[in-house]
């Protein structure tokens, strides 16, 4: 699960969405979709098809573009393989960095408690 920042806050909002319906889909619009995303991201319209086509490569999602009667644009967003399990990998991302960053910790601690003993030893 390598994503870019812009994949990882639109992939966030695509499996909130799409993961409600019991088929996996969800019909959205562009606006919806970047109301949604957070203003510490920089996100503009033009980013949101590339970073849609992206997730669409990595199978997380498909999506298909439609035009409403009045001429809007809509997005049907369907959540692949990757998308489903989408949640889980990031918990156990998360996971594993906890996991990393304790074990650095003890080897540290272990690390200077072997020098405070070799130093009390050999004066």
């Amino acid at each position: 699960m390598i994503l870019e920042k812009q994949e990882k806050k639109l992939m966030d909002i695509v499996y909130e969405l799409a993961s409600g319906s019991a088929n996996g889909q969800y019909l959205v619009t562009p606006q919806e979709l970047l109301e949604r995303i957070s203003f510490k991201v920089d996100f503009r319209e033009s980013d949101l098809e590339t970073n849609l086509n992206r997730l669409m490569l990595d199978n997380y999602c498909g999506f298909e573009r439609a035009k409403k009667s009045n001429g809007d644009t809509m997005y049907l967003i369907t959540l692949k393989d990757n998308g489903v399990s989408y949640l889980r990998d990031k918990q156990v991302a998360r996971r594993k960095m906890v996991t990393r960053i304790i074990i650095t910790v003890l080897i540290a601690a272990l690390s200077f408690s072997i020098k405070s003993i070799l130093q009390a030893i050999l004066g």
